[in-house]
């Protein structure tokens, strides 16, 4: 991706949008809404290295996986995950929408994760976790949370650790890796 030396937060407070100037031609909509963020009064602002961080290492996770694998591209979840880590409201965990697992403890190395509703399946990605909960960012195009509420691609919902299902895509690949390591 083509970008100008620096990139920019831009936010429009009459259509209550927050995007991101990639260049001179390129502007990446989030699809949070101003009840979603904080610390949005501003109209324009350079993103720093912290943001520029977040990006790399959500963009390079999710280059590791085949791209038929991955719902969405890498840029596009790496810039909402990135505008989330920046902007995103702090949220109460809201696991009585996903059923429960069997894994007592979530290896820290797994950014990547499933959550069941009993509707439907998601993928997403990690955002943030510690010893009780994690933020995670659907990946999925949509999920159905409950006969009357959805959840959209790129929100986030915060849940228990004891929620978090391992995602299909990684056990593939590490049922493909152990395969080739049995044949060498």
């Amino acid at each position: 991706m083509e970008s100008e030396s620096h990139w920019l937060w831009l936010f429009n407070a009459e259509t209550g949008k927050l995007s991101i100037k990639l260049n001179e031609d390129s502007v990446f909509e989030t699809p949070y809404k101003p009840s979603q963020l904080v610390n949005i009064h501003f109209s324009e602002k350079l993103m720093d290295i912290e943001d520029a961080t977040t990006f790399q290492k959500v963009s390079e996770v999710l280059e590791s996986y085949p791209s038929d694998k991955i719902p969405c591209t890498p840029c596009s979840a790496a810039l909402n995950a990135t505008a989330w880590s920046r902007f995103g409201r702090p949220q109460m965990p809201q696991s009585w929408h996903f059923q429960k697992s069997d894994i007592n403890e979530w290896p820290a190395e797994r950014t990547l994760c499933e959550l069941n509703s009993g509707f439907d399946q998601g993928l997403f990605l990690i955002l943030d976790a510690d010893d009780e909960f994690a933020t995670c960012l659907l990946l999925s195009d949509g999920m159905q949370l409950s006969a009357i509420k959805s959840l959209k691609q790129f929100y986030v919902i915060k849940v228990t650790l004891n929620r978090l299902l391992p995602a299909t895509v990684d056990l593939a690949m590490s049922a493909q890796s152990n395969w080739s390591q049995q044949l060498a």
